[in-house]
């Protein structure tokens, strides 16, 4: 591991690589997005540009598909999204090689995760903050990155956004593009899976059961040679937890007793608590699925606050409290194991 130093002046709250890995982006309280470039002699990180792009703490971002060109999104706790491309034409280091393309300013409270979807979806994204709604923004011309449409507007909570003010929400797509659209959303402990059904709607299709505090970090794990999907959570109560989703059919005539509720963005307020006792599946807009909890560990010791699956989606990373990065692998009986731990502590020389 080779650290550098960021730069930023205050707490850095989020990195996020771009597609090809020679780019990082980094985000702070400071109010300032940092890129930084790998130079291929020296194998260390320069920085590429700096700039002020909100007017409050900067808690997520993350890179846009390459084929749409180099573009970044970025959620403040100033309520608004922001999305910047970068012109090359300017200088590096001079604070105006990003330009801004846009600013999305729907929320009614501090945001916390943004994402962009897979490149199959399109140009879009989806943002959660403390407002307790799902928003989903499209580029509905790709000619013209600056004009972004609201297109799907979900209530997940409906208690008072105040009292979630120091909580995490987050969120993660799922990439395969086999499957119909989907995304996993995580408020509190809970953390619901939201699919477009036949009425181009989002509706809950499923649940992750068994948190026992904040869930602070999901990650949908590339599906590539699995009949199946693999969704992992990082909690507040020290656990990684790695779930199996299975499509059912739609024709199934069983009741989903992982699904919280009929919830569509047309209902007004979801409830994730609501009984699904009595659901038809047939009925609804889109087939439940099955989720199964296949692994859990507590080796953290403490607190996880971040998972993140490889591009193939056979090796999970984890990180929490105990100031170390902990990779899982599936062993040939399918059974998660910890393969290997990297310290941040550096030795000194």
């Amino acid at each position: 591991m080779k650290p550098f130093d960021s730069g930023h002046e205050d707490l850095v709250h989020d990195v996020a690589y771009d597609f090809f890995g020679r780019h990082v982006a980094t985000c702070s309280s400071d109010q300032h997005v940092k890129v930084f470039k790998l130079d291929k002699e020296s194998d260390a990180w320069q920085l590429s540009d700096s700039w002020r792009a909100h007017d409050s703490s900067i808690v997520s971002l993350d890179w846009a598909s390459p084929e749409y060109g180099r573009i970044i999104a970025t959620a403040s706790y100033d309520r608004t999204i922001k999305l910047w491309e970068e012109d090359p034409d300017q200088e590096e280091c001079s604070g105006r090689r990003w330009t801004k393309l846009s600013t999305l300013n729907d929320s009614k409270g501090s945001l916390y995760d943004v994402k962009f979807a897979p490149a199959h979806l399109g140009l879009r994204l989806a943002c959660i903050g403390n407002d307790g709604t799902l928003r989903v923004y499209d580029a509905l011309e790709p000619s013209d990155l600056r004009s972004w449409t609201l297109t799907s507007e979900v209530q997940v909570l409906s208690v008072s956004p105040a009292s979630h003010l120091q909580s995490d929400f987050c969120l993660s797509w799922c990439p395969s593009r086999f499957s119909p659209e989907k995304l996993v959303l995580c408020v509190l402990d809970q953390a619901l899976i939201y699919q477009r059904g036949k009425d181009n709607k989002l509706h809950v299709a499923g649940k992750l059961e068994g948190h026992g505090g904040l869930i602070r970090s999901v990650s949908w794990a590339p599906s590539i040679g699995r009949w199946y999907q693999l969704i992992a959570t990082g909690c507040k109560d020290g656990k990684v937890r790695i779930f199996k989703v299975i499509e059912t059919s739609s024709s199934a005539n069983t009741t989903a007793s992982s699904v919280s509720g009929d919830a569509a963005e047309s209902g007004g307020q979801t409830n994730p608590d609501a009984p699904s006792d009595g659901t038809d599946a047939g009925n609804m807009p889109c087939p439940p699925l099955r989720i199964e909890l296949i692994s859990e560990h507590d080796d953290h010791k403490g607190e996880v606050w971040s998972v993140s699956w490889n591009l193939t989606g056979t090796v999970l990373s984890s990180a929490g409290d105990d100031g170390k990065i902990r990779l899982w692998r599936s062993t040939y009986s399918n059974e998660f194991r910890c393969m290997s731990v990297i310290s941040a502590q550096q030795r000194q020389s």
